[in-house]
C-alpha cells in the first residue's frame, strides 16, 4: 500500500511539472498519497508501542500482533495479540476470547515465508519443519490466494501433541504477520520457543535443488560410446569427460603389433 501511495506521489509530481496535470489537482494527489504514507507509519508505531505497553501490563516474555488464518475458532484473517508469559504459556487473545495453551501441549513450531507453500507439497513441508504427521496446508493456501500480499510475510506454523477441542483450536494453527508488526523473528529466538522452532529461509528451494544436484551427477557411459572407445575413436565433447583415459602408449603400441601381424601375414 505504501509503495501504491508513492508512485501516485511520484506520478502526480512529474505530471504537474510536465505540465500535463494541472497544478491544483496535482497538489491534491499529492497531499493525498503523502497524508495516506504519514498515516500508515504512525498507525504501525502507535500499534508497537501499544502491544509493548500491553506486554509490560501482562509482565510478558514477549508479544506481538499477528493475523489468524486457520486452526482457531477466531474467523480467518481475524487480528489478535499473542504472548508469551513468564510460566512458559501461549497467550492468544482477540475478539473471540482468551485462550491459554501451555508450551508442553505444543509439538513442534515452525517459521516460513508465505511463498514457500507454493512450489513446496505438504509432504515436503511435513519433512523440513519435522513434523510427525503430515499437516494440510490447504486452507492457507486459498487464504494466501485471497491475500497475496502475505505472500512476502511470515508465517508462523504451531503443531499441537493433541487438539483440545474443536472449538478452541485444531491440531495445528497457523498466524500471519500480515501488518508487519508480529516480530516473529525475536519470537523465535526465545530459549523455549528455539527448542521446538524450525526455521525456512526466504529463498528455501528444498527439492528443486536435490533435483538440480541429481542431474550433475556423472553417470556410467553408454555401450556405444564404450565401444567409440575401445575402437579408438574420437568422441563429442560432453562424453569425452565421462570415459576413463588411457596411457596412450599403451594404445599405439597395441596398434603397432596389428600392422606388423599384417605385414607378416602379406608376405606369406
Amino acid at each position: 500500500m505504501v509503495l501504491a501511495f508513492s508512485l501516485l506521489f511520484l506520478s502526480a509530481l512529474f505530471l504537474v511539472w510536465q505540465g500535463t496535470l494541472p497544478l491544483e489537482l496535482g497538489l491534491v494527489f499529492m497531499s493525498i498519497s503523502l497524508a495516506a504514507i504519514i498515516w500508515r507509519r504512525v498507525r504501525r508505531l502507535q500499534t508497537k508501542h501499544q502491544i509493548r505497553v500491553d506486554t509490560r501490563e501482562r509482565k510478558a516474555k514477549w508479544g506481538g500482533v499477528l493475523t489468524v488464518v486457520p486452526g482457531l475458532s477466531s474467523l480467518s484473517g481475524m487480528a489478535c495479540h499473542l504472548f508469551i508469559t513468564r510460566n512458559d504459556e501461549l497467550i492468544v487473545e482477540d475478539l473471540v476470547g482468551i485462550r491459554l495453551i501451555p508450551l508442553s501441549e505444543i509439538s513442534r513450531m515452525g517459521l516460513f515465508y508465505g511463498r514457500t507453500l507454493e512450489g513446496h507439497s505438504d509432504r515436503e513441508m511435513m519433512s523440513h519443519l519435522k513434523f510427525r504427521t503430515l499437516p494440510r496446508f490447504s486452507s492457507v493456501r486459498a487464504w494466501l490466494a485471497r491475500n497475496p500480499q502475505a505472500r512476502k510475510r511470515l508465517l508462523l506454523a504451531i503443531r499441537f501433541q493433541k487438539p483440545l477441542n474443536e472449538w478452541e483450536y485444531s491440531e495445528m494453527v497457523v498466524f500471519s504477520d500480515l501488518s508487519d508488526v508480529g516480530n516473529l523473528k525475536a519470537f523465535s529466538l526465545r530459549p523455549e520457543i528455539a527448542v521446538k522452532m524450525t526455521l525456512m529461509p526466504k529463498r528455501f528451494r528444498g527439492s528443486k535443488q536435490k533435483k538440480k544436484k541429481d542431474k550433475l551427477q556423472v553417470t556410467e557411459p553408454l555401450p556405444w560410446e564404450l565401444t567409440h572407445h575401445l575402437a579408438g575413436k574420437s568422441l563429442p565433447g560432453e562424453t569425452a569427460e565421462i570415459l576413463p583415459v588411457k596411457d596412450p602408449s599403451a594404445r599405439n603400441a597395441g596398434q603397432n603389433k596389428v600392422t606388423h601381424r599384417r605385414k607378416d601375414l602379406a608376405n606369406d
